[in-house]
């Protein structure tokens, strides 16, 4: 029997995996400037290091592996995931000019890829009712606030001390010692029997894309993601860039300011998220989409006042409230699509929702914005990145209306998802030796 003390270290652990894989793109947006000038690159080619390169892969490859997990050991897959990340990471000190990073930035994407659909599923099994999913989910996307801690604060100080080779070299060491510790000490909750089975179920990817799109909260919840990656991924490795060229800011300030901003406000955004969901929209997945269409909507004004306005501390300023509301919704989002999918279907689920938003978000969203400015500079000079990133959040306006659309058939589409649910199941379901009720899930 599993206790509650062992969930919790599960969960924490799944946590570690999913915030040091993201650690890798902090250090990239954070130094993207001393990387343009030590390796002489342009704009658009900064862009490809932290999109069409990185995203291509992490996508693509991102469903198979997706679909392993729906088949196979999660725990298995993701700690060789987690280790493979930490060796390309570290591939980062040989790197001399452009092409070796390109291919370093590839590497990585391969190791990242295998981090979030395993662990994200783990969750579900872990936390098989919709309160304690919706928990579960709020501290596992406290990985991405987490992250923000080690790459931007520790990465500027790093940087300044040892250069950006090094530094990346340094983050990579803790993925080749939590990978072991990850497949010696969680336990995959399927057991054997439970794995043949799943292999044997496993539903067709067109299976899934079929019920995806047959369910419209499913369908508008996809959408609205995607955008919000857009504007998240397409932005994010800009910020440090902008404040560093318009507002002259060293690495080591812009790791303090930005990794104090998104740490303490990722987290309290995950919390508020979490507590709203549970407290005022418990039962209520109607008022949580809404809720999230609101703080997607919210962004956009702030967003265009942190790139707009004269003063550096003006624009920090600006930025919090950004941090805040970007990822409040994620923990309750993230928790309701589990439920919209049989149990067989979340990893390869999440893998096609971020298929598409990283091959758009993180794969053309940072290449647009390098572009942009690119085009924008004979005009207006310095300020062409500003409004080239301006332009891309205005797409947070668009995903916010795919929130609120999603809310209008929820509940319907919930009851569907309970209704095939529950021929199949007898009420319960033995997970690593513990009997638990699954009619919610």
């Amino acid at each position: 029997m599993l206790s509650e003390a062992y969930r919790r270290y599960a969960l924490l652990m799944m946590t570690a995996v999913y915030m040091l894989n993201l650690v890798d793109r902090g250090l990239m947006a954070l130094l993207l400037q001393p990387i343009k000038v030590d390796l002489h690159l342009s704009d658009t080619q900064l862009g490809s290091l932290t999109g069409i390169a990185f995203g291509l892969f992490y996508a693509v490859l991102g469903v198979p592996i997706a679909r392993w997990a729906d088949r196979g050991n999660r725990v298995s897959i993701a700690s060789l995931a987690i280790a493979l990340w930490g060796l390309t990471v570290m591939s980062c000190l040989w790197v001399r000019n452009y092409t070796q990073l390109l291919l370093s930035r590839m590497a990585a994407a391969v190791g990242e890829s295998g981090c979030k659909p395993p662990t994200y599923s783990l969750v579900g099994d872990y936390f098989p009712t919709p309160e304690r999913r919706t928990r579960a989910m709020s501290v596992y996307w406290m990985g991405s606030p987490l992250a923000v801690i080690l790459s931007l604060i520790l990465g500027g100080r790093l940087n300044d001390l040892f250069g950006w080779r090094m530094t990346f070299f340094l983050m990579g060491i803790p993925g080749l010692i939590l990978a072991p510790v990850l497949k010696l000490t969680v336990r995959e909750p399927r057991q054997r029997g439970e794995l043949a089975r799943a292999q044997q179920r496993a539903p067709s990817m067109r299976a899934v894309l079929t019920l995806m799109w047959s369910r419209r909260s499913a369908r508008h919840l996809a959408i609205a993601l995607i955008l919000v990656y857009a504007v998240s991924y397409g932005l994010s490795p800009w910020e440090a860039v902008f404040l560093s060229r318009n507002h002259a800011m060293g690495t080591t300030e812009l790791g303090f300011w930005l990794g104090l901003i998104l740490s303490v406000g990722g987290i309290a955004g995950l919390l508020a998220g979490g507590y709203a969901a549970n407290r005022w929209f418990a039962g209520n997945e109607r008022g949580q989409l809404n809720a999230s269409a609101i703080a997607i909507a919210a962004v956009v004004p702030f967003l265009i006042a942190f790139l707009t306005v004269s003063g550096k501390y003006q624009a920090l300023v600006a930025f919090v409230p950004v941090a805040v509301a970007f990822i409040c919704f994620f923990g309750p989002i993230f928790a309701l699509l589990q439920r919209l999918v049989p149990e067989e279907m979340r990893a390869t689920m999440l893998s096609i929702i971020m298929l598409i938003a990283n091959l758009i978000g993180m794969g053309l969203g940072p290449q647009v914005v390098g572009i942009l400015s690119d085009c924008l500079a004979p005009t207006l000079g310095n300020d062409s990145l500003r409004y080239a990133m301006v332009l891309v959040s205005l797409l947070g306006l668009w995903a916010a209306y795919h929130f609120q659309a999603a809310g209008l058939t929820v509940m319907q589409d919930l009851a569907a998802a309970a209704a095939q649910t529950a021929p199949h199941s007898p009420g319960t379901r033995i997970s690593g030796g513990l009997s638990e009720s699954t009619h919610s899930t």
